[in-house]
């Protein structure tokens, strides 16, 4: 693995570049930051759906933009057997929840029993079976 350059050879380098040469390079951070920030943003999305009491996470995976997770659940009804131990031994389920931010607001939605990167793969090739 290559040595990363220290920062005081990194500011001479850039300071030797063309203004063009710059603007690109910032761009390029710029872009390189957006990411970073909405990936720390999504796991944050994953830390407040965690503490929920009435379901427990048994996969998580990001995909489009968004965070998916497998939960089991409970239903709320007094008399179900799902409010009786563990959620994730008695929960109903497990269902796809998709996490992600909007306006700096918590948003999610139930997916199903199937993750969408399956569903998609599973209907191009029913569609390109009968399409046959």
């Amino acid at each position: 693995m290559p040595r990363r350059p220290s920062l005081d050879s990194l500011q001479a380098s850039l300071r030797r570049l063309r203004l063009e040469e710059k603007q690109q390079i910032l761009d390029w951070l710029a872009q390189e930051i957006k990411a970073e920030i909405e990936l720390a943003e999504s796991s944050m999305i994953v830390n407040t759906t965690i503490t929920s009491s009435n379901a427990a996470i048994v996969e998580q995976q990001h995909y489009e933009g968004k965070t998916y997770q497998l939960e089991k659940r409970r239903c709320g009804k007094i008399e179900c057997i799902c409010m009786n131990g563990e959620i994730s031994e008695v929960g109903h389920g497990p269902y796809w929840y998709a996490y992600w931010r909007e306006s700096g607001r918590l948003k999610n939605i139930y997916v199903g029993k199937r993750a969408p990167w399956g569903t998609t793969n599973r209907k191009r090739q029913l569609t390109q079976a009968s399409n046959s």
